[in-house]
């Protein structure tokens, strides 16, 4: 037999292998690999996020009721932003990625910024990036991630970056966003720095040199825009690899 099987798609059980045990020895992966279902009694903000709400009326709160997934809950003030982020664990020469599962239930009315940051907070609280007034403008340094945004397109997802505090760039992907949908989000950093992003599992965007050396975080960002007042945002979970 041999030493090594390539697979293309995927591994699927079948028959019994679903409700018995199927791995036979010890399942050791090379990359660190870590999922977040949000899924315990409350939120971590403690030891696993930082949590920085724009307003009064923002929250990030765990769903429960018989679900699990994390509810972003937007402020009623227009433009307020607020996070939700990891510790900074991540770092190019890692070659890291990240995934969430996202559902916007007023995209016209929202915004939002999912990926990579070097701060999983910033000040004012100012988006990491955003399309505020229709400018593409980010107020961290290095940051790689999709952003949906109202004040821009109420529909349309751009895969936006910064390296070293420079210019911003955005790409504009040919994916329409509709109330209520739910998407798969990943953005894959390589030792350069270059970014590739993916919905639902297909390319939609490249960048090279997105990002530079510098310790990275996952984090969310969502807002109100166009005075819509409060809405909101469910990740069903967050998942992680990079190499060790």
């Amino acid at each position: 037999m041999s030493q090594q099987v390539t697979v293309d798609r995927e591994i699927k059980f079948r028959a019994s292998a679903q409700s018995r045990p199927n791995v036979t020895g010890n399942f050791s992966t090379e990359r660190m690999t870590s999922v977040d279902w949000f899924d315990q009694t409350t939120l971590d903000t403690t030891n696993d996020y930082t949590a920085t709400l724009g307003g009064t009326s923002d929250a990030a709160a765990l769903v429960a009721s018989g679900t699990n997934g994390v509810l972003l809950t937007t402020g009623t003030a227009d433009n307020e932003v607020s996070f939700l982020g990891t510790a900074l664990v991540f770092d190019i020469s890692n070659e890291p990625e990240i995934e969430a599962r996202v559902t916007i239930a007023d995209v016209s009315g929202t915004c939002f910024f999912f990926g990579f940051s070097d701060a999983n907070t910033e000040t004012t609280p100012a988006s990491t990036i955003d399309y505020a007034d229709g400018t593409l403008a980010a107020a961290a340094t290095d940051a790689s991630g999709f952003v949906v945004d109202a004040d821009k397109s109420s529909s349309l997802v751009y895969c936006a970056h910064i390296a070293t505090g420079g210019s911003v760039a955005g790409i504009a992907t040919s994916e329409t966003w509709t109330d209520g949908e739910t998407h798969n989000l990943r953005v894959k950093l390589n030792s350069s720095g270059n970014a590739s992003y993916f919905i639902d599992g297909v390319q939609v965007g490249y960048k090279a040199a997105a990002v530079t050396d510098v310790p990275l975080c996952a984090v969310f960002n969502f807002g109100t825009r166009a005075n819509d007042g409060s809405n909101t945002v469910t990740v069903k979970y967050l998942k992680k690899w990079q190499n060790v």
